[in-house]
């Protein structure tokens, strides 16, 4: 697990060698202090490969919690979360990728890399300035 700070405001979160639910907790934290910087951002996210489907139901009380916190921050200062997926992981949880500008509160994609996904990023800083 990693977390680069020196590109910003593009943020990488790195969660991607993490259990799942200890990834999610990492990005929480993560988003968080970002928000507290009080200063708009974009994040690159790397969650691990096969996200459990559906998961127990105090992690899932646990997860609404954590986002309905977070949502009106991102909302406001995160231009964009770019979580980086290989193509088949796109296409099982297509639902929740299709949603995710609406469940993170800011815009959201899944991409098949990093390359792709600093550049969908950048953009989306670069229309903030405009």
């Amino acid at each position: 697990m990693s977390v680069e700070w020196s590109g910003w405001p593009l943020l990488e979160i790195d969660a991607a060698e993490l259990p799942h639910a200890e990834a999610r907790s990492f990005v929480v934290r993560t988003l968080s202090a970002a928000l507290d910087r009080g200063e708009p951002f974009a994040a690159l996210v790397r969650m691990p490969p096969d996200a459990p489907r559906g998961g127990g139901a105090p992690d899932a009380v646990q997860q609404v919690r954590a986002l309905r916190e977070l949502r009106p921050g991102l909302a406001e200062r995160c231009r964009g979360l770019a979580f980086v997926l290989s193509d088949e992981e796109q296409a099982q949880h297509s639902k929740v990728i299709q949603s995710g500008t609406a469940v993170w509160g800011c815009p959201t994609t899944a991409v098949d890399g990093p390359t792709a996904a600093r550049a969908w990023l950048h953009d989306c800083l670069a229309k903030d300035v405009l």
